[in-house]
This record gives C-alpha cells, structure tokens and sequence, in this order.
C-alpha cells in the first residue's frame, strides 16, 4: 500500500510524491511545502476567531495565509466571509472572485458573494451570485431563500414566490419562510 498525507485543503487522503490532489485540484509541489502548511495553520486559527464572532482577528490571519499560498481556495473564501462581516465589501468580493476564479464550480463562493452584493444594496449582481449557485447545485436551499430575498428587494413577487416554494421543498418547517410566502401570496 502506498504511503499517504491529507491534502491541506479538503483533507482528503492522497499518495505522497502526488503534486496536486485529484479531489480538490490543491497544488502540493513546487517546494512550498512548509509554506502550505503555515497556511493551512493559520486558516484554522482563524476559523476558531470566526467561530466566537471575531472577525477582525481572523482577517490578518486569512491574508497570510493567502500570502503564503495563493491558490488555497478555503482560505480565500473564509477571507471574503471574515471580511463581510466587517462591512469591508470590496475587499470581500475582491476575495471571493479570487476563490471562485481558483474553483470555478465553488456554488457556496458565489453564494458568499451573492450575500456581500445583497448586503451593499447590489440587489442585481446578487440574484445573479445565487443564481449561479442554485446552477452548480440545484440543491443549495439557502440559495432559494437568499434569492428570494433579493427578489424582494427588486419588487419581483413572482420570482421571489417561486423561489420561496422552492425553498420550502427542502426546507418544509421554516416558519419564517412559509409567512413570507403567505404575505407575498396576499400581495403584501
């Protein structure tokens, strides 16, 4: 049996000597090893300050390790959260593409982002965040519900009811969701 490590990036089980894993894409080669490491550390140290809402602790912490390897895509994704969170929209879309671009299928990145564009009142750029990741996984409940929202926003009751029945089909005990859905339906 061939001896293996964990990819740092999804933590998968790879052989050794393998440049880049086959589940993720993550480039292991190239000498950087301990730097990968470093960043694969700080990445978890972060998501702990994540963890208790501290959010301007983890956003150095996220752009070492960015620093430290470029194409960590987790890393890159956590730093757009860590930086919506503080209101720092541009930075956070700014990172969130970078993740996306690394990971082009990356639905919960668009769906990050379509978050950040909702949260700076980009009501368009966000239906179409979400609408590219209910495209790479139809199944992305919170992606109906965050889209309806938006929805909401633009005055589109029609999108915004079908995309909450959506919504509803995987999620059927939201409350909160099911009287949105009735208001909408009673024109309100």
């Amino acid at each position: 049996m061939p001896e293996t490590t964990r990819c740092f990036n999804c933590t998968k089980e790879i052989p050794v000597g393998v440049e880049s894993c086959p589940v993720c894409g993550f480039a292991l080669s190239g000498g950087r090893i301990e730097a990968i490491k470093e960043a694969a550390e700080l990445n978890s140290r972060a998501q702990l300050h994540d963890s208790k809402g501290e959010w301007e602790q983890s956003v150095p912490m996220y752009q070492r390790a960015v620093e430290l390897y470029p194409e960590f895509v987790v890393a890159h994704y956590n730093l757009g959260i860590a930086l919506g969170r503080t209101r720092r929209y541009d930075d956070a879309k700014e990172a969130l593409t970078r993740a996306i671009k690394l990971k082009p299928d990356f639905a919960a990145a668009y769906s990050a982002r379509g978050d950040i564009d909702a949260g700076a009142g980009d009501y368009d750029s966000a239906v179409c965040d979400y609408s590219k990741a209910l495209e790479l996984y139809p199944d992305y409940a919170q992606a109906y519900y965050k889209r309806a929202l938006a929805w909401m926003e633009k005055d589109c009751a029609y999108e915004a009811r079908q995309d909450l029945e959506d919504y509803l089909f995987y999620k059927p005990h939201d409350s909160r969701a099911r009287r949105r859905l009735e208001k909408l339906k009673e024109g309100g």
